[in-house]
């Protein structure tokens, strides 16, 4: 009969011979068992390699996530700060805007006092303007562009009115055009001429022959030349309802169609005409009727 086991012989130094015997199938099952160690092993470190690696690339992942938040926190602590800035500089832009609008009333009410221009809506842009400081900056921003674009208008509209104000004063013939000693007033007098009484339609005021006459106000001259009975003539409208006459004179200084300033030279004084020496002769006529030019005269 076949044995079923293996008989290990061991010879040591001694004389006495050892023999050991264990099952055939005892090295096949170790070898078995150590080949599936192996293997499971083998399997745990493949697994554990793999796993490292997958731990590995999320780690980097989210490494770089990490940097990126980092990167965008530093962005929104630079974006909070540049924010802090500009409001801390759009603050003092707002004083500065309310300062110059204050400035900018001022000037209006002196203009108005000046011209005599009211400005409707004078002041109204400031009160706006404090409704908007509990607001947001980019809506108090809004607001004040808002406010100030009114008030530019505001201004340009007011500037015309007070250049077309001042354009009406300068029309208005209440300069006087010449110095002198006043020899003539307005209103009935004994006719120089005779010994009746006529209507005297101006003012007389003497001078010395060559003495600069000046326009009583700005206008377009209508009439420059000789004039019966009144000799070398001025004649001025003011486009205002208002003409002025200047009479007697050595020379003219203006050509019809000129348009003068108040207050340029526009002729020299004489006594040409129907005169008694050197003197101006100077009328207002308003609507074409004459009137005492003292009633203007400053």
């Amino acid at each position: 009969m076949k044995s079923k086991r293996i008989s290990i012989v061991i010879v040591p130094d001694i004389e006495k011979v050892k023999r050991l015997s264990i099952p055939k199938w005892l090295p096949k099952t170790i070898l078995g068992f150590l080949a599936c160690l192996i293997l499971a092993i083998s399997l745990l470190i493949i697994n554990i390699h793999s796993s490292y690696k997958v731990l590995n690339a999320k780690y980097n992942e989210q490494k770089e996530e990490i940097s990126l938040l980092e990167k965008e926190n530093t962005n929104k602590d630079e974006e909070i700060s540049n924010l802090k800035s500009s409001t801390e500089t759009f603050r003092e832009k707002t004083e500065e805007v309310e300062e110059k609008l204050e400035e900018i009333d001022k000037l209006q009410k002196q203009l108005e006092k000046m011209a005599g221009v009211k400005a409707p809506s004078r002041g109204r842009g400031i009160h706006e303007r404090a409704d908007l400081k509990d607001s947001k900056p980019e809506s108090e921003m809004a607001g004040l562009n808002q406010v100030l674009n009114d008030k530019e208008k505001e201004v340009q509209d007011f500037i015309v009115d007070v250049e077309k104000k001042f354009d009406d004063l300068e029309k208005v013939p209440d300069l006087k055009p010449v110095n002198g000693r006043l020899t003539s007033r307005f209103g009935y007098r004994q006719n120089p001429f005779g010994q009746n009484m006529q209507f005297h339609q101006g003012l007389d005021i003497a001078n010395t022959s060559g003495t600069i006459i000046e326009a009583a106000g700005k206008g377009e001259i209508v009439f420059s030349d000789h004039k019966s009975g009144y000799g070398k003539t001025i004649i001025i409208d003011h486009g205002n309802n208002y003409k002025t006459l200047y009479a007697h004179n050595s020379k003219l200084l203006v050509n019809v169609g000129d348009i003068v300033e108040k207050g340029q030279p526009i002729s020299e004084m004489g006594s040409t005409g129907r005169s008694t020496g050197s003197h101006l002769h100077f009328e207002i006529h308003k609507n074409d009727n004459p009137i005492d030019p003292f009633n203007l005269l400053k």
